[in-house]
């Protein structure tokens, strides 16, 4: 290297300018798009972690031939008058009180989910699989019913959790009568 030699690299104002332009636009339009993104993540994994659940209570109900419970809870151990999106259990109910009694073991607890709302007209207190594999609102023998995943974004965004006459849970956009799901108007 030559000791006259002042010539120097890095980039002009101009350069630097346009580079951060540039970075603002890609974040200004990339940054929304990535909170729909978890958005939808947070709820679709919400809706399966409950359709999980109901698979379980209702595998559970089958096999064993017994009563199974699922039911609100927010502490894991106990059923309890809260909303589902705050907790839920899942339990072989021998005595079938639909409370968790001594050497009824609670098979699954998930604690509170990413939904900010879970709304539903026929499961409020407790959804109960028979034996033979069909549900139950509480001491209600309803063998169908829905549950509403419902975030901020409200009723365009909605999942449901339907349950057929058979007892089988899936996931779907839609009301069991084809209907857009209603979400509450403040969650």
């Amino acid at each position: 290297m030559n000791a006259t030699d002042t010539s120097q690299s890095g980039f002009t104002l101009a350069e630097l300018l346009v580079t951060m332009g540039v970075g603002a636009l890609l974040l200004s339009v990339g940054v929304p798009a990535f909170t729909t993104v978890v958005m939808n993540s947070n709820q679709i994994g919400s809706a399966n972690e409950f359709l999980s659940s109901m698979h379980l209570a209702r595998d559970l109900a089958i096999t064993r031939n017994v009563r199974v419970t699922m039911c609100p809870s927010d502490n894991g151990a106990s059923c309890a008058a809260v909303a589902w999106h705050e907790g839920w259990i899942v339990f072989v109910d021998t005595d079938a009180d639909g409370q968790v009694d001594a050497g009824e073991a609670v098979a699954r607890a998930v604690t509170q989910i990413e939904v900010p709302s879970i709304t539903t007209a026929q499961f409020g207190n407790a959804l109960i699989f028979r034996p033979n594999g069909r549900a139950m609102a509480g001491t209600v023998a309803n063998n169908t019913g829905e549950l509403t995943f419902c975030d901020q974004r409200g009723s365009a965004h909605a999942r449901v959790a339907i349950v057929d006459m058979s007892g089988r849970p899936r996931i779907s956009r839609k009301r069991m009568d084809g209907s857009a799901p209603v979400c509450p108007s403040v969650i």
